[in-house]
């Protein structure tokens, strides 16, 4: 029986391809939780919620996929103006949108067709990615199958009920070459593989490093883009050790679009990885200051929540000791995501001249998602204009580490640090605030 092809493969495929042959043999080994942060979905409740505050709608709740897909054919026919929870199922494809809404327009069906709508926990139009333009396109050729009309836009609804608007029209070329790919995947082809960032999102991320050291792969390389890799093995370097041995003029010289500069940044990487040694290209230097916040936010995606604001405030005595004091703003419920925001807002006025250490960008993303949701006192939009710091970005360039990841955790294992408890995680953290909110247990909020 031919392995089903979902809207999830699209995701599966562009965070790792051997995912997709993977899942196939081994199974998908995601939970429910999992599976809807994959691709930036939300709780069913969070799109019967949004679905009720904008008026009727009629839902496929049938738990055999065939029968549901009857349903979904049957209120199509009928004319159902919102459909929740839609089925679709030709041969091995299996679609799910979240929404299905009718529009004015000529089709099988009548003088009136239907657009996928899915629900997403993304807030401006630049985060629509394309692996979600795929699960669009997707979407719309099985729309096509049954009412006769494949829809030219796609529409993604944020947990605010914006609707945002994407062509597929212009997509269609790379959908076209995503899912030849992923069927050739499906059908057997094994795909050429590259560790990637996105391989660690997956449940075979360690299948994947496992592979890609045994053969010293290249793209072992911290943040090397696929088409560098593809020119160095062209050039005959496909290993961490050719690269660090190599003559650097001579690989520089055979190089088309990648720069000298480049080049000899990647060589440099694969010496520090063969080496196992950190390498200094340029100092990192942060200004002085007695008071220093070391900031972090944890959030529940799929219930569009920033539960926790976290802060680790520094001082510095007169007599040389320093001081830390741990702060966490928490939003102990549901609608409690204001109160949170507000006190961390507060306290970051009270303390406008401390530099704010944070560790990615979506520290900061978060704070102006915050600030245009709830405002903040003018001190503390200053000190988010001004003193956030992310260390990530200042040390990326400037240090290599012999690693192939630069996560907070990969780099504070490198250099010594250890969590103190076990399954520290983002994942398990939501899974902690969900008990919270599901138990009242104290110990899983703490």
């Amino acid at each position: 029986m031919q392995k089903q092809l979902t809207e999830k493969s699209f995701f599966y495929h562009a965070k790792c391809p051997r995912w997709v042959s993977r899942d196939v043999v081994h199974g998908a080994h995601l939970d429910a939780l999992e599976s809807l942060l994959i691709d930036d979905s939300v709780l069913p409740e969070v799109h019967e919620g949004l679905l009720k505050a904008r008026g009727e709608y009629e839902a496929v709740r049938d738990e055999d996929t065939d029968d549901a897909f009857q349903r979904t054919v049957a209120l199509m026919q009928s004319g159902a103006q919102t459909i929740y929870g839609a089925v679709f199922v030709d041969g091995h494809w299996v679609g799910r949108p979240d929404v299905l809404e009718r529009v004015e327009g000529q089709s099988d069906l009548g003088r009136w067709y239907y657009v996928a709508i899915d629900i997403k926990r993304l807030h401006t139009q630049k985060s629509v990615r394309d692996e979600h333009k795929l699960q669009g396109a997707f979407y719309a050729e099985l729309l096509e199958r049954v009412q006769g009309v494949r829809p030219t836009s796609g529409y993604i609804m944020t947990p605010d009920g914006t609707v945002m608007r994407y062509d597929l029209e212009a997509f269609e070329v790379e959908y076209r070459l995503t899912l030849k790919r992923i069927e050739a995947i499906l059908a057997g082809e094994e795909p050429e593989h590259a560790l990637t960032t996105g391989c660690k999102a997956s449940p075979f991320f360690a299948m994947c490093l496992d592979e890609a050291s045994s053969c010293d792969d290249v793209s072992l390389l911290n943040r090397v883009r696929q088409e560098e890799i593809d020119e160095l093995r062209a050039a005959g370097i496909d290993t961490v050790l050719k690269l660090a041995t190599a003559d650097l003029a001579t690989v520089q010289s055979k190089m088309f679009s990648i720069s000298d500069d480049r080049v000899a940044f990647l060589q440099r990487q694969a010496i520090a990885l063969k080496e196992h040694v950190h390498d200094v290209v340029e100092p990192v230097e942060f200004r002085a200051s007695d008071v220093e916040i070391y900031f972090d936010v944890e959030s529940d995606p799929v219930r569009d929540v920033d539960y926790l604001f976290g802060v680790l405030l520094v001082e510095t005595q007169k007599s040389g000791h320093k001081q830390a004091t741990y702060r966490a703003f928490v939003a102990e419920t549901l609608d409690g995501e204001r109160e949170a925001w507000e006190q961390f807002a507060a306290f970051l006025a009270e303390h406008r001249y401390a530099p704010v250490y944070h560790y990615g960008w979506y520290e900061i993303g978060v704070c102006a998602r915050m600030i245009e949701r709830y405002g903040a006192p003018e001190h503390a939009i200053e000190s988010w204009e001004n003193n956030f710091v992310d260390v990530n970005a200042a040390l990326r360039s400037r240090i290599i580490f012999p690693l192939s990841f630069y996560s907070l955790k990969d780099i504070a294992q490198y250099l010594g640090f250890a969590w103190r408890g076990e399954d520290v995680g983002g994942v398990n953290s939501i899974r902690w605030y969900h008990e919270w909110l599901e138990s009242g247990n104290h110990a899983a909020l703490q």
